[in-house]
C-alpha cells in the first residue's frame, strides 16, 4: 500500500525524520498551530526530530499515521495532518490537523477529503473522529463545512497547563460521503 499520494495543488507524504526536522518545527513552534488540540508549541528544535521519532514507531505498528501537507510546486510544508489512536476492530480512529497560517478553508477542501478517502478506502476505517478544545470556532466551522457532525461536548477531558480542558467531539461517518 503506498501512503504517499496526492492532490493536484498539494502533496502528501510520510514524514521522513532525516529531513523533515527543520520544516516540522518551523511549523509546530508557530504560536496557536496546536491551540485546538491542545498541545504546547515547540520550543528547541530537537523536539521535532523527538516527535518525528515517536511518529515513526506509532505508524510502525499501525496505531496512527501522519502526513506532510507540501506544496505540489514549492514543496513547502503548510500543515500534518494524521490520524491516531486508530481501533482496528471498531474500524475507528481520531483525526487531527496541525495548520500553518497559510492553510484556509480553500487548501482544507482539497486535501481533507483525499485524506478522509483513503482512511475509508484504503484502511477500511467506518468513522473518523476529531476532537477540540471547546472554543475554536475555526477549527470548528472548517469541521462542519468538511460535513463532520458535532456529537457533544466531553468535560474535563484533558488537563493543559493546569487546567481542565473540555473537548468537542466531531465525527465523520464513510457513509456520509456525498
Amino acid at each position: 500500500m503506498n501512503w504517499n499520494f496526492s492532490t493536484p495543488n498539494f502533496s502528501l507524504r510520510l514524514p521522513q525524520a532525516d529531513q523533515d526536522g527543520d520544516a516540522l518545527y518551523e511549523l509546530l513552534s508557530q504560536p496557536g498551530v496546536m491551540a485546538h488540540i491542545p498541545k504546547a508549541s515547540m520550543s528547541v528544535s530537537a523536539q521535532s526530530l523527538d516527535e518525528l521519532r515517536r511518529v515513526a514507531m506509532r505508524f510502525e505498528v499501525r496505531e496512527s499515521a501522519c502526513w506532510m501537507v507540501e506544496g505540489a510546486f514549492d514543496k513547502q510544508l503548510i500543515a500534518r495532518v494524521g490520524i491516531q489512536k486508530i481501533n482496528w476492530m471498531t474500524e475507528s480512529a481520531q483525526f487531527w490537523w496541525e495548520l500553518s497560517d497559510k492553510v484556509d478553508f480553500s487548501v482544507l477542501a482539497e486535501v481533507i477529503p483525499a485524506v478522509m478517502n483513503f482512511c475509508f478506502d484504503e484502511l477500511q476505517l467506518n468513522r473518523l473522529e476529531m476532537r477540540l478544545v471547546k472554543d475554536s470556532p475555526l477549527h470548528e466551522d472548517y469541521l462542519k463545512q468538511l460535513g463532520f457532525q458535532l456529537e457533544g461536548c466531553l468535560p474535563a477531558q484533558q488537563e493543559f497547563e493546569g487546567q481542565s480542558v473540555d473537548l468537542k467531539l466531531y465525527s465523520f461517518l464513510a457513509n456520509d460521503r456525498g
